[in-house]
């Protein structure tokens, strides 16, 4: 839901960063305000056509009134929150969050128009993707030269950077005497040591792994079309669409780390009920992390446990003995009624429940009243189960 408004001029849009240098009462209404639009999912205080008074806006900001009257004009006076044509109070940078929104989807369908269109005129390169073909279009339009970066200088830096000094025996200048010397020292001929191409040094002679410390481990292929079903699934469950990109690269890394869609999805609806029952909302896709690992553990052993089930033979649950537990419960209170209706007396009780017990569907009193002995007589008559039922 967006505001009523003529026009919205976005180059006077107060930059949210300047949140921080208002007082600490502002911020914290501002931001009570904004949390309450986001559960929402709507830029302004309006619920259908109907208009939210600010007692109904305090109510829905979880904030007193008086607060809220105290507060707003001079939020509204610093341009973080704007009444609109109709009085509805709204909020620009959610507003013009979602214009940016607007102006992305439109970007993309007409993008998606013209790939389609290229392709039903065959005007496509065999063999290449839709991505290879942007990349090679930016290309001829030019761009930062490659190896031009900061990181790209920093790597330079340190691919030639020197070793340290040496100096006689093999020790260096800040040694401390008080160790004993390393079993391998510099010799003396080395003379001076210039710098040396660590690059050139790993690729030639030392394995990555002891490089890093740590082996690699074989990185784990996730189709494209996967990861974007997941981070699809991961917004419509969330909303944080302002979000997409770092939920492309956590939907990666938890899929290459063994997880199925389902599970992440489990476990970020899981987090998000748990922080709500907390008053809170999830802003970042980095509060699910811990959940999506732990829920990874849990599917792991539902798998190892399914297949341990495959390939353990099937036991066949035997009948008999959860009836003949039942019987003898009811066998044990027949008896524990004829014992008080006889005066407490156990042999004149062991008499009546002797000619009560096959009436009853109960084995002989000879019989122990005890499950393996009741188990056995129902086996050996079959006919007594099927004829009590």
């Amino acid at each position: 839901m967006r505001p009523v408004i003529a026009e919205f001029d976005r180059s006077t849009l107060t930059p949210w960063n300047m949140l921080r240098s208002m007082p600490a009462e502002m911020r914290g209404v501002v931001q009570s305000l904004h949390d309450a639009l986001k559960s929402m999912r709507t830029t302004v205080f309006r619920a259908g056509e109907m208009v939210l008074d600010d007692g109904q806006i305090a109510a829905q900001s979880w904030m007193p009134r008086s607060e809220l009257d105290r507060v707003l004009p001079a939020v509204v006076k610093a341009g973080f929150m704007a009444r609109d044509d109709e009085g509805a109070l709204f909020s620009p940078h959610l507003y013009d969050k979602l214009l940016r929104k607007e102006e992305r989807a439109a970007r993309k369908a007409a993008a998606d128009a013209d790939w389609q269109q290229r392709q039903e005129e065959g005007d496509v390169p065999p063999g290449l993707t839709r991505k290879q073909i942007t990349a090679r279009e930016n290309g001829k339009k030019g761009g930062r030269p490659p190896g031009s970066g900061k990181k790209a200088v920093a790597d330079r830096n340190q691919r030639h950077m020197p070793l340290a000094s040496v100096i006689q025996g093999g020790k260096t200048e800040t040694q401390n005497p008080n160790k004993k010397p390393n079993s391998v020292s510099v010799s003396e001929n080395l003379g001076s040591v210039g710098s040396i191409d660590l690059e050139l040094e790993r690729d030639t002679n030392i394995p990555s792994s002891s490089i890093s410390g740590e082996t690699q481990n074989p990185s784990v292929d996730i189709s494209p079309e996967l990861v974007s079903q997941t981070v699809a699934r991961m917004i419509a469950a969330t909303g944080m669409e302002d979000q997409a990109g770092y939920a492309v690269s956590f939907a990666k890394r938890w899929l290459k780390a063994g997880a199925q869609p389902d599970t992440i999805i489990t476990a970020i609806r899981a987090h998000t009920e748990k922080m709500r029952g907390n008053t809170e909302e999830p802003r970042k896709f980095k509060v699910f992390e811990a959940e999506v690992f732990r829920q990874i553990e849990l599917q792991n052993v539902r798998d190892r446990l399914s297949d341990a089930q495959e390939q353990e033979p099937q036991t066949v649950a035997d009948p008999v003995k959860p009836y003949a537990t039942q019987r003898l419960r009811e066998a044990e209170r027949l008896w524990q009624s004829l014992f008080h209706l006889n005066d407490r007396n156990i042999e004149r009780a062991d008499t009546a429940f002797a000619a009560q017990a096959e009436k009853h569907g109960f084995p002989p009193a000879d019989i122990k009243r005890r499950v393996e002995d009741y188990a056995a007589y129902y086996r050996e008559h079959p006919a007594m189960m099927e004829a009590v039922g």
